[in-house]
């Protein structure tokens, strides 16, 4: 490697990697509130875009705006590296975090449902009936 700086192939890495990361993030909010295919089609063609710009700015540092095959190759080799290993693990964790935010969800909306059904309960066993709009009108037409 007689004319490639090393500074130039790890700012090529790095540059892929960080891609990598924005990908797997997009990923994961793609995954975490089930957006629909054509809203995966859409953030992947703004993402290539991102990508395209990233790649121009990378090869405008580094030689000038050419763009050589090695600073492509790295950048690709640093995706790659993150998908493979950050990607998998994250959908390793997506189950498991949505276990554990369903089962938050639903008991903070557990409390609030057995608090209204012990209202309701007692209600019933009382033989009083509740007060509600429903009654309100219902005398009004009676008087009438």
């Amino acid at each position: 490697m007689s004319g490639i700086p090393a500074e130039t192939l790890l700012l090529c890495l790095v540059c892929g990697v960080l891609l990598g990361f924005v990908f797997a993030v997009l990923e994961f909010l793609r995954l975490l509130f089930s957006l629909g295919k054509i809203a995966a089609a859409v953030t992947d063609v703004l993402f290539c875009l991102f990508a395209a710009v990233v790649t121009f700015l990378l090869s405008l540092a580094v030689s000038v705006g050419h763009a050589r095959f090695f600073q492509i190759a790295c950048e690709v080799i640093g995706f790659l590296c993150v998908q493979v290993t950050v990607t998998h693990g994250i959908c390793r964790f997506l189950p498991y975090a949505e276990r554990r935010l369903h089962g938050f969800r639903n008991r903070i909306f557990a409390k609030y449902a057995q608090g209204r059904r012990k209202k309701v309960e007692a209600l019933l066993k009382s033989g009083k009936k509740h007060k509600s709009f429903l009654n309100k009108s219902k005398k009004s037409e009676k008087r009438t």
